[in-house]
């Protein structure tokens, strides 16, 4: 299943609870952008570019950065967002300027997919 907004998509991925911390889990991820990274129009989406994940108000309940997959295309990154907090209604996961959108997940799928976000 892909689905699509603001230009991000995404596919299938994994969280985990944290050991210690039973109202907290961690959400792995990805950005796959087609075309040219780091310039252009992808500018925004280089190593260490900020990814968010905010709940359905918009705060900001954790933040990571793009980690470049050196063994993938230059254009793929990885990402690992902890701690972030139970009992939301809603995940959102952004990155990149204010154009690009959120994706939105229940707090069960953030946790058994994670968020897998494609560009271009």
């Amino acid at each position: 299943m892909a689905l699509t907004a603001g230009g991000l998509g995404f596919g299938f991925g994994r969280a985990s609870a944290e050991w210690g911390a039973p109202d907290t889990f961690s959400v792995d991820g990805s950005m796959t952008v087609a075309g040219y990274c780091g310039s252009g129009g992808y500018s925004d989406m280089r190593d260490g570019a900020q990814v968010e994940i905010v709940n359905q108000d918009n705060k900001v309940l954790g933040v990571s950065t793009l980690k470049e997959d050196k063994g993938k295309d230059s254009c793929y990154f990885t990402f690992t967002v902890r701690d972030l907090p139970s009992g939301e209604r809603l995940y959102g996961a952004s990155t990149g300027n204010s154009n690009r959108g959120v994706i939105w997940k229940t707090q069960q799928e953030a946790m058994t997919e994670g968020f897998h976000l494609t560009l271009g």
